[in-house]
């Protein structure tokens, strides 16, 4: 073979390769188009809950096609988001929510979830080498997975939710960056 016919075969090999590798993400990746479905049908804003749910999907392909410490975030982030994701859309139908924005019980509940979601976060990222990586990787699978459920009560439900995840979680990253630093 010429090197110009070497090149253009190692060029096939290697998108072919990428591709199974995102075709294989995005199946291991699939379950969670169940939750964005379920999300959808029950929460109330299902055009806000399926551009999340997009969000979510493509970051959740993504590191899991992109590998290394980062794919270990996807679970973490799926179960810190999933606390807020129920809250949130429990929320409305515990009490006679009066639309968007409720602040008597919805957006409490946005913010108590972003709460627990910071502490989910900051504990599994005291145990990942890669702390930083891992730490920006979990918190969006989190945060786009509880905006699923925060988004029913609008703006101050994922303000909420924002709020309560970096009242915990930041002070925790902060930390992860003050660990990786050298000691000099």
């Amino acid at each position: 073979m010429e090197s110009a016919d070497l090149q253009r075969a190692e060029k096939r090999a290697r998108r072919a390769y990428e591709l199974t590798r995102v075709r294989r993400a995005a199946l291991a990746f699939a379950p969670v188009v169940l939750l964005i479905v379920a999300a959808a049908l029950i929460g109330e804003r299902v055009g806000y809950v399926l551009a999340f749910g997009a969000g979510l999907f493509i970051l959740g392909v993504g590191l899991l096609w992109y590998g290394r410490g980062v794919k270990r975030a996807v679970l973490p982030g799926l179960a810190a988001g999933f606390v807020p994701l129920i809250f949130g859309l429990c929320a409305r139908y515990v009490h006679g929510c009066a639309g968007p924005g409720c602040l008597a019980f919805c957006v409490p509940a946005c913010f108590a979830g972003g709460v627990v979601a910071g502490v989910v976060v900051d504990v599994m990222g005291l145990r990942s080498a890669n702390k930083i990586g891992f730490w920006v990787a979990v918190s969006g699978v989190g945060l786009l997975t509880g905006a699923m459920g925060c988004v029913c009560a609008g703006a101050l439900g994922l303000a909420g939710l924002v709020a309560g995840f970096a009242l915990v979680a930041v002070p925790g990253a902060i930390a992860a960056v003050r660990r990786q630093r050298p000691v000099h």
